[in-house]
């Protein structure tokens, strides 16, 4: 299991000085969350990429701040939004794909549509719109990772064995933090789609806090571990959490330590 960090667990750090401290503190491996776009357009792509190679980060995959809206966008009925935002996103995997990124973290369509009426579901419609956004992907070597999100559809694991079951190309992300704030099970997310999970949010928790570093709480990464390399995974294991989950950043290398040491047992 490789382990690593997003520049989320930095916010509102800019994210350039966000993989300064990732370096200093002794990880390999990123997922970077872009918080603007200027932040994957010139110049700051090109840039960006000469500061991670003079670091010697390796990037797993990008998480797009429009992940908020990108059911409003995407999966609109206006045809016109919907291709601008293939468009965009195109420009997002052409960007990560120059930061050496494999895949692209996606949240998709909320639980209740911003601001708008609830409209009959279109599961065919969903499917082809997945299929257009992974086909811009490929062309950049990336793939779509959809991630599981509490307030989001991907709350649901039956919501993701369909996108599974008819988006082959897709694949997946797990978010421990997120299944605990829908109530559910990780198990239930891995049973669902656990033979194309290429990426791991992690974080820890009790009873009384849903997101805390790894190694702060009663959560056993043991089982999580044992789970994923049963299932063949060789991906990485990314903490995400927020600038509020710890006073020092000397936190998050003793709970990269915490985790080596649980692999090496």
């Amino acid at each position: 299991m490789k382990f690593g960090i997003s520049t989320a667990c930095f916010y509102p750090t800019p994210i350039e000085r966000g993989i300064e401290y990732i370096a200093a503190l002794g990880f390999e491996n990123v997922e970077v969350f872009v918080n603007a776009q200027s932040e994957y357009r010139r110049p700051f792509c090109t840039e960006y990429r000469r500061r991670l190679n003079a670091l010697g980060l390796n990037v797993v995959s990008v998480h797009p701040f429009s992940s908020g809206v990108e059911g409003i966008y995407l999966f609109a009925d206006y045809e016109r939004r919907v291709q601008d935002t293939l468009d965009d996103y195109e420009r997002y995997c052409e960007c990560a794909a120059e930061w050496g990124a494999q895949f692209l973290t996606f949240h998709g369509e909320r639980k209740v549509p911003l601001g708008l009426p609830m409209r009959q579901d279109n599961a065919q419609r969903r499917y082809e719109i997945y299929h257009q956004l992974c086909e811009r992907a490929q062309r950049w070597g990336m793939a779509i990772a959809q991630e599981n999100v509490a307030w989001c559809k991907s709350h649901d694991p039956e919501f993701l064995r369909g996108l599974h079951d008819n988006v082959p190309e897709l694949k997946f992300t797990l978010d421990l933090k997120q299944a605990e704030r829908a109530g559910h099970d990780w198990k239930d997310y891995v049973d669902a789609v656990g033979d194309r999970i290429v990426n791991l949010h992690i974080s820890d928790h009790t009873q009384d806090r849903d997101c805390m570093l790894p190694g702060a709480g009663t959560f056993r990464f043991e089982e999580l571990f044992d789970r994923m390399n049963g299932l063949g995974y060789d991906g990485a294991a990314l903490i995400e959490v927020y600038s509020g989950d710890y006073q020092d950043r000397s936190e998050l290398s003793d709970s990269l330590h915490y985790l080596n040491t649980i692999i090496r047992e």
